[in-house]
């Protein structure tokens, strides 16, 4: 990686300006899939590891809860014009983050839409969402403004406190009988974000392109706050004081990632120490997920 003063080269990624700010990888905008009803589908191939190869495209893909028409105008939504295409994506494995509750009120089609094995791993923690653990507490008035700080601190406490369930996520995408691999939670921003964050820091991503692809979810879902403005100004809150929940502040994950190189030494003593991971899968995650590149 070169740098000066105006832009960031990485091996293998277009350039870049102004990285979280607005300018993103050309690239990075390219790894949504459009599809009717979704928004936030993505296919991570061609991200970059420390060792020069590359996540194989359609190996692993993140993206927001799917559901059946007419369950909600706010989730992503299954439906006949997009089924031949979510079924070829050939996803083998569905990891749902979402919490218990979450599952039962507003449940998943992912398992319809692909025929995958549908792994759930709740985190009680959650932002975006109709029935997440903030959003509950935006109701009931518990919570009436939402900053870039308390997003950081979001992560952090959710990093501290689901260790064990990051640590089981890897574990099923270090399992090559297990991919492609498709993870989402409700928006696909916060558990998710926090879990594909884990996955290119332990493969050796570049920092700020790891960060870059969590923002991402802000570009392809912006002003996210007004979807959810008849619920929240019902609850007498004013959006621009929770604003921020809904969208993807890059300090947020800096400050989560910067967390865990403070408190453990990096993303990969983190899930051993805290999650109880082994080195060996961590190695496996690797063989599973990178390709060499090719040459041209």
């Amino acid at each position: 990686m070169s740098v000066d003063n105006t832009r960031t080269v990485l091996p293998g990624v277009a350039e870049s300006r102004d990285l979280g700010a607005g300018e993103l990888f050309t690239p990075l905008q390219s790894t949504r899939i459009e599809l009717p009803g979704l928004e936030n589908l993505r296919d991570l191939g061609g991200y970059p590891s420390q060792d020069g190869r590359v996540i194989a495209p359609r190996r692993l893909f993140r993206s927001e809860v799917l559901v059946a028409e007419g369950v909600s105008k706010i989730h992503g939504v299954w439906s006949a014009a997009n089924a031949d295409q979510l079924a070829g994506l050939g996803i083998k494995t569905v990891i749902d983050l979402r919490a218990r509750h979450e599952v039962a009120r507003t449940p998943s089609s992912w398992r319809e839409a692909t025929g995958a094995l549908v792994v759930e791993l709740p985190i009680a923690e959650g932002g975006e969402g109709t029935d997440t653990n903030y959003v509950r507490r935006m109701l009931t008035g518990e919570l009436t403004q939402f900053t870039e700080l308390d997003m950081a601190n979001f992560y952090r406490e959710t990093l501290d406190r689901r260790a064990d369930i990051f640590a089981a996520a890897i574990t099923v995408l270090a399992d090559s009988s297990q991919v492609p691999a498709l993870v989402h939670c409700s928006a696909g921003k916060d558990r998710t974000g926090l879990l594909i964050a884990l996955v290119l820091e332990l493969i050796g991503t570049p920092r700020e392109l790891t960060v870059a692809d969590y923002t991402l979810t802000g570009l392809f879902r912006p002003n996210r706050v007004q979807a959810y403005a008849p619920i929240l100004q019902g609850a007498g809150l004013e959006l621009d004081n929770v604003r921020i929940l809904f969208e993807t502040p890059a300090s947020a994950m800096d400050a989560a990632l910067a967390y865990l190189d403070e408190q453990f030494g990096g993303a990969a003593d983190y899930l051993i120490a805290a999650g109880g991971i082994s080195k060996e899968i961590l190695e496996c995650l690797k063989a599973t997920l990178l390709i060499t590149p090719e040459l041209h």
